[in-house]
C-alpha cells in the first residue's frame, strides 16, 4: 500500500480494483444463471449488461459503508442486504410483506435491479429495463460520491495533520 498523492488517486486506486471484481463477478454469476443452470433470457446482451450494473452498484454500497464505519460498515451492509431481500419484492411479493417495511422497497436498490432482471429474463420490456438500470446508475453515483467525499475529507485532515507536523 503506498501513501496516495491525493483524495481523488486515492479513491480512484479502490474504485479500480472493485470495478475490475465487479466486472469478473457479474460474468461468472452470468455464466452460471445461463450456462450451468440452463436459464433461458430474451435479452442476453442486457442480461448482461443488466448484471455488470447491478454488481457495481452493490460493490459502491459495500465500499461505501465499509469505507466510512469500518468493520462495523460490513455489519451495516449486511443488515442492508437482508432488508433488502425483504423488501424487494423478488422473494414474496410487496403485499405480503408487513407495511412499515413496505416503505423501503423504494428506497434500496435491490427492487430496481429486480425489476430489470425480470424484463431482460422474460417481458423484454426495453424502456422499462432502462429506468431501472437508470436507477441502479443513481445509486451509483450517489454510494461513489459519498464514498469520495469521504476520501476527500479524511485525506484533508491526515495531510494537513502532516503539514502542520512538518
Amino acid at each position: 500500500a503506498l501513501k496516495p498523492t491525493g483524495a481523488f488517486a486515492w479513491f480512484s486506486s479502490k474504485v479500480s480494483i472493485l470495478g475490475i471484481v465487479g466486472l469478473i463477478q457479474a460474468l461468472i454469476s452470468v455464466a452460471i444463471v445461463v450456462f450451468a443452470l440452463g436459464m433461458e433470457v430474451v435479452n442476453m446482451p442486457l442480461f448482461i449488461l443488466t448484471a455488470i450494473i447491478t454488481s457495481y452498484t452493490f460493490i459502491a454500497l459495500v465500499q461505501m459503508f465499509v469505507s466510512i464505519f469500518g468493520d462495523s460498515g460490513r455489519f451495516v451492509a449486511i443488515l442492508i442486504l437482508i432488508l433488502q431481500l425483504t423488501t424487494s419484492a423478488g422473494t414474496f411479493p410487496l403485499e405480503l410483506i408487513p407495511k412499515p417495511l413496505q416503505i423501503f422497497n423504494t428506497l434500496l436498490p435491490m427492487t430496481y435491479s429486480v425489476s430489470a432482471f425480470k424484463s431482460a429474463i422474460s417481458t423484454g420490456d426495453i424502456a422499462f429495463l432502462w429506468t431501472n438500470n437508470g436507477i441502479l446508475l443513481g445509486f451509483t453515483v450517489v454510494f461513489l460520491a459519498i464514498t469520495f467525499g469521504y476520501f476527500a475529507l479524511i485525506f484533508k485532515k491526515r495531510h494537513s495533520r502532516e503539514a502542520v507536523e512538518a
